[in-house]
């Protein structure tokens, strides 16, 4: 029986940097910092252990174009490892890296493969016991709206055909259109294994013929949750016979929402916000786990969670080192608990009118409203493009965010000003 494997990995954006975490120690600012390139050195670890005959990156090895020579100066030395061993590598370029000033002038180890942008290139596979070719196009810089899938030649007859491209198929959730195909323009090719890359959830599509995506290598934020990492390819006698999702992922992202409905009292907030944490550590393996918590329902508690974000946050942090001391991190606590009616009248006839004054203020364009969109526009034009997108700067083009926002500070003041205290 002749059999051999390979791996398929896309969308590893080294060096993406992984925001909005609240460190307790510096390490922990460094684990994350690094987490995209250890998980690339898992996968060529992988590779090497699984004696693979060829790797496959298919699209947005690097997460800009920015020049960035540390980079890239790691990249080759991980491509030269797999060289070592006998191990090809085969690349596109996506969207992220195509333009890419490092990568165009890197100097490459043999064993490695960049297809071009002009038009597909068919490359054979050689030392292995069935003719193998891998097909190929990466994306020119700029945005690629052509279905690069309609120009990929068919399936050379009598030999293994693996086709890798960067698509968005035909639309996918939080991912540019770009490169744009329907299945059937995969399938009429003859191919039996489409490397598929850009969407970052893990999906194998097909079977006959196979189409995978095998998700990006690490989750970089809250809506990356779950295990990521690789697949594993098993090809025998001739056809790819199996594949295996492999957990190369060295920070575990998770999201746990919380029900507080009846919640009642402080101690069952702790305690609901202790299982939280607890349930976000399951299948961790031992790896470090972020964790954004979403806290949901009617309650009576509403406003003393929402008046109290800062000592809440340290509540949280306090019972995750508990938990799992150095290894559970909190990336966000999102409150969206809504308070029950009939609450306890706040005194003063300052506070009474100043609520209804708020309410107007949400209810349509008043003066203040203006000012207070106009002022926030105004900052927002001051930022570097990745702090425009921080929610509190989302409200000067959002209405329904500025709502949320002055629901917010009602709640809070109604905590500070009612005497409430606690968590």
């Amino acid at each position: 029986m002749d059999q051999f494997t390979f791996l398929h990995a896309a969308d590893i954006h080294l060096d993406s940097p992984l925001i909005s975490l609240s460190f307790q120690e510096p390490e922990q600012a460094e684990r994350i910092r690094r987490a995209c390139r250890d998980a690339f050195e898992n996968l060529v670890a992988t590779a090497i252990d699984r004696k693979v005959a060829f790797v496959i990156l298919a699209g947005d090895l690097y997460d800009g174009d920015a020049p960035n020579m540390q980079v890239a100066v790691f990249l080759r030395h991980q491509l030269a490892r797999l060289e070592k061993h006998g191990i090809g590598v085969f690349i596109v370029k996506g969207n992220h890296d195509a333009a890419n000033r490092i990568t165009s002038g890197l100097s490459l180890p043999s064993n490695t493969h960049v297809f071009g942008h002009d038009q597909p290139e068919s490359v054979p596979v050689a030392n292995l016991p069935v003719p193998v070719f891998v097909h190929g196009q990466s994306f020119k810089p700029g945005p690629v709206t052509d279905n690069l899938a309609a120009g990929y030649p068919s399936a050379i007859v009598g030999a293994l055909n693996i086709g890798i491209l960067h698509t968005s198929l035909a639309g996918a959730p939080l991912h540019d259109p770009y490169a744009p195909c329907r299945l059937e323009d995969l399938t009429t090719k003859g191919y039996d294994y489409w490397a598929l890359g850009h969407v970052h959830k893990g999906e194998v599509l097909s079977d006959e013929p196979w189409i995978v995506y095998p998700g990006n290598l690490q989750g970089r934020h809250a809506r990356e949750t779950g295990p990521k990492g690789c697949v594993l390819a098993t090809v025998t006698d001739g056809r790819v016979a199996s594949v295996e999702t492999l957990d190369l992922s060295v920070v575990c992202w998770q999201a746990v929402g919380l029900d507080l409905s009846a919640a009642e009292e402080e101690a069952q907030l702790l305690e609901s916000l202790r299982r939280g944490l607890a349930e976000a550590m399951t299948g961790a393996e031992g790896r470090p786990v972020a964790v954004r918590l979403r806290l949901h329902g009617t309650t009576k508690l509403h406003d003393l969670i929402e008046g109290r974000p800062k000592r809440l946050l340290q509540t949280v942090l306090e019972l995750a080192g508990e938990i799992a001391s150095g290894d559970l991190w909190v990336e966000k606590i999102v409150n969206e608990t809504r308070p029950k009616t009939g609450g306890q009248e706040l005194p003063g006839d300052t506070v009474t009118d100043f609520f209804p004054m708020v309410d107007e203020v949400a209810r349509g364009p008043a003066p203040l409203r203006e000012a207070l969109r106009d002022e926030l526009a105004s900052l927002r034009a001051k930022l570097p493009e990745e702090l425009k997108e921080l929610e509190t700067f989302r409200l000067a083009e959002d209405s329904e965010a500025m709502n949320v926002a002055l629901s917010k500070v009602k709640a809070r003041l109604r905590a500070r000003l009612s005497g409430e205290d606690g968590i």
